[in-house]
């Protein structure tokens, strides 16, 4: 399995990503890399075998508890890949996430970005995701280019966002199919195959539809953190499983066995063999169901907050 990029990031792709908010990364990661994730994937989610991950968040935190996750957040292109591209000198492992839709879907990912939900300051922790099975424009992420240059704090959908009070100083999520055919927004989507990457900056606004193919459409999502960075914890935030907020000194830069160093310039790596293996807790399946039973859908949870923001027109870079 190569440990490099199979093709060294370009000034175009940086440049893309700059002024997009997203770049399609082509040919990353060769065949051995998919060929080893994959059926674990399909055992994970159309089998729905149990591997030991926390029962209501089963698609996140793999590399806790499976070997061949660990390599690929330690041991891969990912972190060069990821480096170059957003011209970070360094970059940390902060989690991994399984994206995975079932053939002739309907299910939506709704107009969002990541900003209000990870617990930092800082522009260097984008969405690192690689799909193990071919995608096509009609499954694929998609992304409304230069929303990346608005300065905007959406209220996300975290578990703990939907049992608070909207904070003043954010705003609700947009529509953006209500702009779809706007000349002023640009629409972007990628046909990709298992190997490419793509990598999505955390301000800029993007979306999945369904699933219309016949097959499965499965990627695998990472967080890594570059040198902007700094810890912000926000009671909105998402909770990050062996972290806790007491730990997330505002202003300081992560680091430690639980957000290793993974990649840099120099050649400097993390010794990650202490990284936490397994959780600290277990949930009861009648103590799952009561927590997730709490919490309303996406859509009721807009509906509620008065409905989306509306749009204004990105500036592009």
């Amino acid at each position: 399995m190569n440990r490099r990029p199979l093709r060294p990031i370009s000034q175009e792709d940086i440049d893309t990503y700059k002024r997009d908010g997203a770049v399609c990364l082509r040919q990353v990661f060769d065949q051995d890399w998919i060929n080893m994730l994959l059926p674990i994937m399909k055992r994970m989610v159309i089998d729905k075998e149990d591997f030991g991950l926390l029962p209501h968040r089963p698609s996140n935190f793999m590399s806790r508890t499976i070997p061949e996750f660990r390599e690929l957040a330690f041991n891969s292109p990912l972190g060069e890949a990821c480096g170059r591209t957003m011209e970070s000198k360094e970059v940390r492992f902060l989690f991994d996430q399984i994206f995975a839709k079932a053939p002739q879907s309907d299910a939506k990912t709704v107009w969002h970005n990541d900003r209000a939900g990870w617990p930092v300051t800082g522009a260097m922790i984008p969405s690192f995701w690689m799909p193990l099975t071919p995608i096509v424009k009609a499954n694929c992420l998609e992304v409304i280019a230069g929303t990346q240059n608005q300065d905007v704090m959406y209220w996300n959908s975290t578990a703990n966002s939907r049992q608070m009070i909207k904070r003043p100083d954010t705003m609700n999520v947009p529509d953006g199919e209500a702009v779809r055919n706007n000349p002023d927004y640009t629409f972007l989507s990628w046909d990709m195959e298992p190997g490419d990457v793509l990598l999505v900056h955390p301000w800029v606004l993007h979306y999945s539809s369904g699933n219309p193919t016949d097959d499965w459409r499965i990627a695998v999502s990472i967080r890594p953190l570059g040198d902007d960075i700094r810890w912000d914890p926000r009671p909105e935030c998402v909770n990050m499983a062996g972290i806790s907020f007491d730990e997330m000194l505002p202003g300081q830069k992560p680091r430690g066995r639980m957000v290793p160093l993974i990649w840099s310039e120099d050649g400097r790596k993390d010794d990650t063999s202490d990284y936490q293996r397994g959780f600290a807790t277990s949930w009861t399946e009648e103590a799952n169901a009561l927590r997730n039973a709490k919490f309303p859908s996406y859509d009721e949870f807009i509906a509620k907050l008065g409905g989306p923001t509306s749009l204004t027109p990105p500036q592009i870079a």
